[in-house]
């Protein structure tokens, strides 16, 4: 029956194996052979031998017999490789089965034996083995020792009713109660090693990491279960790596130099510096190998990444020696590793070193100890200084639930009896009440001692295994006939380091790299407790593992393929943010500029023309020199009063003219400094002053030289009274008063203020404007037209009078003035509009100045340089021949030859194409006005 079962498992789990397949037909099903060595050969690793495929049993006789399959040989080819580090959990086996048997508590009567076969790690040999066990009607099996085994025989002996307690294999698959009927483990699920993973991962704020796993059922399920969860927590993964089945060291460190190289400061990408290597010891060994070949390969590249790197071990080859010794004297980093907590049993450990050849029959120790204590010679063997290794302990517990489980289930049967016949045995599938469904999910179709040792050891099996040990109790999940979950978190020192040229000697390298490992913490079903004063790492504190860096304040986030990687974009001109990590950056308000690298707003300070800019300088020189010569004109005009060419020259206006001329040189004061409010008035005020002062006394000047030379052509009569002095005065004073009142009247409804402006983000404009827009035309617009109503007037009366005989030369004079001032203006009013700031203000103190010092120069300087050089000309000479011959009394004719006289002392000649009657008509308005200013000086 058996073997036609054992073809049907071939077909079950996929035996295409060949080399395999002639194997199991080589040896047959029957008796196993004996082991025999062909070669003493080590392979490349120098720690196992190569022999041909030999299928050995370890066996003792007993009334019951437990089976156990552990994993002792490597299928390469048609050759078995020894796992020498498996052969003590063969010996503990059979060493807790005798210390059940010498203990009198316990199945006392009943001699337990056990069979113990090799597995081969491979499914179908595993197969074959445990139907073997079956055939030899053993009531449990022990084993085996990975996952991918421990599916296919989950299913097989759970469909024949056999137990099975595995001590290693924690793939999640197998806590499917519905697919695997009759399965257990001392060992916790991987699901439980994925939460103390992620627990630490969270512990050390890790929000990136890297996992690489190995291909078969361990490292695939843990590694993406590992992932869900990390994804749960918001912790991503840079890389999930699955190593090929057939890979070697080479494509190990290529996939480890593409990993690492990713580090690029311009997007803000980095490469996680936590790597967790989910994989069998097989492929770790891989990794490990990998990675200290790309450090060997450019160590001035590699020996700063590698010494940020933290690698996380599975509990697989978190404590394998080999690995880690490799680990430790490559310096790859941080290590912290997890193992399934386990406690030594110092009976074993002192019994296993005393172990020698001859003491015991099991048929692998012979091999494990000439290799590892004789150095391949047995006449130099050293002591055996075995340490007991991860699962030693979950094999006695597996022996003590399946013995303490039949003790219970022989109790219960035979009314509490406490020692027991040999014939006893069967009482369980004798006097078995039926097994009922119930919620629990353990409906056991069959009944034997089988299904009443599986439901009572799901049910009701806990009990103290070593009072010595914090472990009080054990108890199997009654659903998933998982184990309670304790793991350590354990790493070693990093100045810790094995000397290479040691491990030819045996154990001692195991010895020392395990010496080095300390604890620094557990997990348990309450969750992470880490304990220790030392951390893990190698610089003292746990490396930062993240896709990208925080973004500094002066940069905003933007996001990238995942929340935890983004990239960092400097704010724009003028936008700032303050804060790490930052949204968004925000605008300074106006008048602020972004400074520090765009992290804070910094108030910008007005741009205007202060007293040190060279413009201003320039201003202040020309203003200052203008003054001093408008007031030396006032007073040689002032000194000069009583002469005749002061006197001919309209006194009167010409001193308002003055005043202008000094407004205009004083105006570019005011446009010098932070302007105020009232300094805004202030400028208002006197540019509207300075325009009316000048053009009004210019206008009414040039409009009496016309109707002088013009007017009097077409009337010989008495000149009107507008053109005599006093009536030029007071229609002076009154068109000023109307420029007054509509200063006036915009300072009380359109007053300009103080304003900022910003004509970019730089820069801020402190300037004179109305309260809006419309306001700001009023105030500029409608003074400064009645102002540039007589410039234009008085212009174009200028340009009449500009064919005035030769030698009248003022009138051709004022007419460059007007035209030098209107073009002034007529450049200004653009210029204002498209500069700004400094050189707005500038343009307006130039142009008050210009117009002032044409108006001064043109008008006032001929007039002063004969007053002050050459005072002989500012005299009344009387020349009879200069008089005409016309019909005219004496008195007349005398005042019409001084009127001459006066004129020629201004500088100017009458002479030219000017008719007799148009120059006796002037001569006689000039006469009139002496003779008003005569009357006027003798009026008390």
């Amino acid at each position: 029956m058996i073997r036609v079962v054992f073809w049907l498992v071939l077909v079950q789990v996929g035996l295409h194996d060949v080399a395999a397949i002639n194997a199991l037909g080589s040896v047959g099903l029957a008796a196993p052979l004996p082991c025999e060595i062909c070669t003493d050969k080590e392979d490349t690793s120098g720690h196992r031998l190569d022999h041909y495929l030999n299928i050995t049993v370890y066996r003792k006789e007993g009334d019951v017999i437990l089976g156990g399959l552990f994993p002792l040989q490597k299928l390469e080819s048609e050759r078995g490789v020894l796992r020498y580090e498996n052969v003590a959990l063969t010996e503990i086996m059979a060493w807790a089965v005798d210390r059940i048997n010498r203990d009198p508590k316990i199945l006392k009567g009943i001699t337990l034996g056990y069979e113990i076969r090799d597995s081969f790690s491979n499914a179908p040999f595993a197969s074959v083995q445990a139907l073997e066990l079956a055939a030899k009607n053993v009531f449990g099996v022990v084993g085996p020792g990975s996952s991918k085994v421990a599916v296919h025989l989950a299913s097989l002996l759970g469909s024949l009713s056999f137990p099975m307690i595995t001590y290693a294999a924690t793939s999640d698959i197998l806590s499917d109660s519905t697919r695997f009927r009759m399965f257990a483990r001392t060992v916790p699920s991987d699901e439980f090693q994925c939460r103390a993973i992620k627990d630490i991962i969270k512990r050390y704020n890790w929000e990136f990491v890297t996992i690489i796993h190995s291909p078969e059922l361990y490292g695939t399920e843990g590694a993406n279960e590992l992932r869900g969860m990390l994804r749960e927590e918001d912790i991503y993964v840079d890389k999930f790596i699955s190593l090929p089945e057939l890979t070697d060291v080479e494509y190990v460190t290529d996939v480890l130099e593409d990993t690492l190289k990713q580090n690029d400061t311009d997007t803000n990408r980095f490469h996680a510096n936590v790597i967790v290597v989910f994989a069998t010891s097989t492929y770790a060994k891989l990794v490990v190998e990998g990675a200290t070949a790309l450090k060997e390969k450019s160590p001035l590249i590699y020996d700063k990444i590698f010494a940020n790197l933290t690698w996380i071990a599975a509990e697989s080859w978190s404590t394998n020696p080999h690995i880690l010794t490799t680990f430790n004297n490559s310096r790859l980093g941080s290590f912290i590793g997890l193992k399934i907590t386990s406690f030594e049993i110092p009976e074993f450990i002192n019994y296993y070193r005393n172990l020698k050849p001859e003491n015991t029959s099991n048929p692998w120790f012979g091999f494990y100890y000439q290799h590892h204590y004789c150095g391949g010679d047995i006449k130099n063997c050293l002591r055996n200084i075995y340490d007991q290794g991860p699962y030693e302990e979950p094999v006695v517990l597996a022996v003590e639930a399946f013995a303490h489980t039949l003790d219970r289930v022989l109790r219960k049967r035979h009314d509490n009896k406490t020692v027991f016949e040999p014939s006893e045995l069967d009482a369980c599938v004798v006097k078995a009440s039926p097994i009922k469904e119930t919620d629990d999910l353990f409906y056991l179709r069959n009944s034997g001692i089988g299904s009443c040792i599986y439901s009572s050891l799901i049910n009701d099996y806990h009990r103290d295994i070593y009072k010595t040990r914090t472990r009080e109790k054990i108890r199997f999940n009654n659903v998933t006939g998982d184990f309670e979950a304790m793991y350590t978190f354990l790493t070693f020192s990093p100045d810790h380091a094995v000397p290479h040229g040691h491990e030819h000697i045996g154990e001692y390298f195991r010895e020392a790299i395990i010496d080095s490992l300390f604890d620094i913490g557990v997990w348990n079903a309450t969750g992470l407790h880490l304990d220790s004063p030392r951390e893990p790492f190698q610089h003292g504190g746990p490396p930062v593992s993240i896709c990208s860096k925080p973004c500094q304040p002066g940069f905003k986030v933007v996001d990238g393929d995942i929340p935890v990687c983004w990239s960092c974009v400097k704010c724009v001109d003028n936008y700032i943010s303050n804060v790490s990590n930052a949204a968004s950056c925000t605008a300074c308000p106006l008048g602020y500029k972004a400074i520090l690298g765009n992290t804070m707003c910094e108030e910008i300070p007005p741009t205007y023309l202060h007293i040190g800019h060279p413009a201003a300088i320039i201003l202040i020189i020309i203003s200052i020199m203008g003054i001093v010569l408008t007031l030396s004109t006032v007073v040689v005009f002032v000194k000069f009063r009583e002469t005749p060419l002061v006197k001919a020259s309209s006194k009167e206006l010409c001193m308002v003219l003055l005043l202008g001329i000094g407004t205009g040189f004083i105006l570019p004061f005011l446009c010098i400094g932070l302007p105020s409010n009232e300094v805004c008035m202030m400028q208002l005020v006197l540019g509207n002053l300075f325009g009316v002062l000048t053009i009004v006394p210019i206008f009414l000047k040039t409009a009496r030289v016309y109707a002088l030379f013009f007017q009097s052509q077409r009337s010989a009569g008495r000149p009107p009274k507008y053109l005599l002095p006093m009536w030029q005065s007071m229609l002076c004073l009154i068109l000023v008063f109307v420029e007054v009142i509509i200063i006036m009247f915009i300072i009380i409804w359109y007053p300009l203020r103080q304003k900022q402006k910003y004509p970019n983000k730089d820069t801020v404009l402190v300037v004179c404007e109305g309260s809006t827009s419309y306001d700001s035309v009023v105030a500029l617009s409608v003074p400064a037209g009645y102002v540039m109503f007589f410039m234009i007037l008085s212009t174009v009366l200028s340009y009449q009078v500009r064919k005035l005989p030769s030698n009248f030369q003022e009138a051709k004079f004022i007419c460059l003035a007007q035209i030098i001032a209107f073009i002034v203006i007529i450049a200004f009013v653009p210029s204002y509009f498209v500069t700004g700031g400094v050189w707005q203000k500038f343009c307006i103190g130039i142009a008050s100045q210009i117009c002032s010092a044409s108006f001064l120069v043109l008008i006032f300087y001929k007039k002063v340089e004969i007053i002050v050089f050459y005072p002989e000309r500012n005299k009344i000479v009387f020349e009879k021949d200069k008089l005409s011959k016309l019909d005219m009394s004496r008195k007349e004719r005398r005042k019409s030859f001084l009127a001459s006289q006066n004129c020629h002392m201004c500088g100017h000649s009458l002479t030219g194409n000017t008719t007799k009657v148009g120059l006796m008509q002037a001569a006689n308005i000039f006469a009139g006005s002496l003779n008003t200013e005569e009357s006027q000086s003798q009026t008390p």
